[in-house]
Protein backbone atom coordinates (compact mmCIF):
# COMPACT_ATOMS: atom_id res chain seq x y z
CA UNK A 1 0.00 0.00 0.00
CA UNK A 2 1.01 3.14 -1.20
CA UNK A 3 1.37 6.17 1.71
CA UNK A 4 -0.34 9.48 0.82
CA UNK A 5 2.08 12.30 0.25
CA UNK A 6 1.46 15.56 3.14
CA UNK A 7 0.46 19.01 2.33
CA UNK A 8 4.28 19.77 3.85
CA UNK A 9 5.72 16.72 1.60
CA UNK A 10 4.38 18.64 -1.58
CA UNK A 11 5.18 22.15 -1.18
CA UNK A 12 8.99 20.86 0.51
CA UNK A 13 9.14 19.01 -3.60
CA UNK A 14 7.89 22.30 -4.73
CA UNK A 15 10.18 24.84 -3.33
CA UNK A 16 13.57 24.98 -2.54
CA UNK A 17 15.22 22.45 -0.64
CA UNK A 18 16.11 24.49 3.00
CA UNK A 19 13.32 26.93 2.55
CA UNK A 20 10.69 25.51 5.23
CA UNK A 21 13.64 25.18 7.47
CA UNK A 22 13.46 29.18 7.77
CA UNK A 23 10.09 30.27 6.12
CA UNK A 24 6.43 29.24 6.61
CA UNK A 25 3.61 29.77 4.26
CA UNK A 26 1.19 32.23 5.49
CA UNK A 27 -0.86 32.70 2.52
CA UNK A 28 -1.74 31.65 -1.05
CA UNK A 29 -3.92 33.83 -3.63
CA UNK A 30 -4.87 32.56 -6.92
CA UNK A 31 -5.92 35.34 -9.40
CA UNK A 32 -7.01 35.08 -12.55
CA UNK A 33 -3.56 36.09 -14.32
CA UNK A 34 -1.02 34.89 -11.28
CA UNK A 35 -0.56 33.07 -8.08
CA UNK A 36 0.51 34.95 -4.68
CA UNK A 37 2.32 32.77 -2.35
CA UNK A 38 3.15 34.26 1.18
CA UNK A 39 6.21 33.35 3.23
CA UNK A 40 7.14 34.41 6.85
CA UNK A 41 10.07 34.03 8.16
CA UNK A 42 10.11 31.78 11.52
CA UNK A 43 10.80 33.49 14.76
CA UNK A 44 14.67 30.89 15.13
CA UNK A 45 17.44 33.36 16.19
CA UNK A 46 20.18 33.51 13.90
CA UNK A 47 23.37 31.53 14.59
CA UNK A 48 25.44 34.49 14.37
CA UNK A 49 23.82 36.00 17.61
CA UNK A 50 23.24 33.02 19.89
CA UNK A 51 25.16 34.47 22.74
CA UNK A 52 22.76 37.60 22.83
CA UNK A 53 19.37 38.22 23.96
CA UNK A 54 17.23 38.74 20.22
CA UNK A 55 13.45 39.89 21.03
CA UNK A 56 11.24 39.60 17.58
CA UNK A 57 9.54 42.67 16.88
CA UNK A 58 7.73 41.72 13.21
CA UNK A 59 8.87 42.24 10.24
CA UNK A 60 10.80 44.20 7.96
CA UNK A 61 8.71 45.62 4.56
CA UNK A 62 7.79 42.84 2.12
CA UNK A 63 10.08 41.56 -0.86
CA UNK A 64 8.45 40.70 -3.90
CA UNK A 65 10.20 38.03 -5.97
CA UNK A 66 9.11 36.54 -8.97
CA UNK A 67 9.10 32.68 -9.16
CA UNK A 68 8.73 29.94 -12.39
CA UNK A 69 4.92 30.02 -13.76
CA UNK A 70 2.10 27.68 -11.93
CA UNK A 71 -0.12 26.67 -14.44
CA UNK A 72 0.45 29.07 -17.51
CA UNK A 73 0.17 32.07 -14.91
CA UNK A 74 2.90 34.02 -13.00
CA UNK A 75 3.84 33.25 -9.78
CA UNK A 76 4.87 35.98 -7.28
CA UNK A 77 6.15 34.91 -3.57
CA UNK A 78 6.07 37.89 -1.02
CA UNK A 79 8.98 37.09 1.50
CA UNK A 80 8.76 39.34 4.92
CA UNK A 81 12.13 38.88 6.92
CA UNK A 82 11.93 39.21 10.53
CA UNK A 83 13.63 41.69 12.56
CA UNK A 84 15.14 41.03 16.29
CA UNK A 85 15.79 43.68 18.83
CA UNK A 86 19.12 42.98 20.15
CA UNK A 87 19.52 43.86 23.87
CA UNK A 88 22.79 43.38 24.23
CA UNK A 89 23.68 46.23 21.52
CA UNK A 90 20.36 47.99 21.55
CA UNK A 91 19.89 47.54 17.64
CA UNK A 92 17.57 45.82 15.46
CA UNK A 93 19.53 42.83 13.74
CA UNK A 94 18.05 40.26 10.60
CA UNK A 95 19.35 36.47 9.75
CA UNK A 96 22.39 37.35 7.08
CA UNK A 97 21.39 35.40 3.79
CA UNK A 98 24.99 35.48 2.30
CA UNK A 99 26.48 33.48 5.54
CA UNK A 100 23.62 31.10 5.29
CA UNK A 101 23.80 31.06 1.51
CA UNK A 102 27.68 30.04 2.39
CA UNK A 103 26.96 27.31 4.72
CA UNK A 104 27.37 23.73 3.17
CA UNK A 105 23.94 22.48 4.17
CA UNK A 106 21.84 24.03 1.79
CA UNK A 107 21.52 23.39 -1.98
CA UNK A 108 22.61 26.14 -4.92
CA UNK A 109 19.04 25.96 -5.55
CA UNK A 110 18.19 27.62 -2.39
CA UNK A 111 21.30 29.28 -2.08
CA UNK A 112 20.15 31.17 -5.53
CA UNK A 113 16.93 32.31 -4.12
CA UNK A 114 18.55 33.28 -0.82
CA UNK A 115 20.98 35.89 -2.59
CA UNK A 116 18.07 37.10 -4.50
CA UNK A 117 16.25 37.67 -1.68
CA UNK A 118 19.50 39.76 -0.21
CA UNK A 119 19.64 41.43 -3.24
CA UNK A 120 15.95 42.75 -3.52
CA UNK A 121 15.97 43.81 0.16
CA UNK A 122 17.97 46.20 0.20
CA UNK A 123 16.91 47.78 -3.23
Amino acid sequence: KRKAMSYDQFLRFIFPDGMFDYFKLSDFQEKPDRVEIYFEEKNIHPTEYTTDKLESKGFYEQVRMHDYPMRGRTCLLFIKKRRWFNHRTGKYVSRNWKLVAEGTQITTEFASFLKALDRLSRS
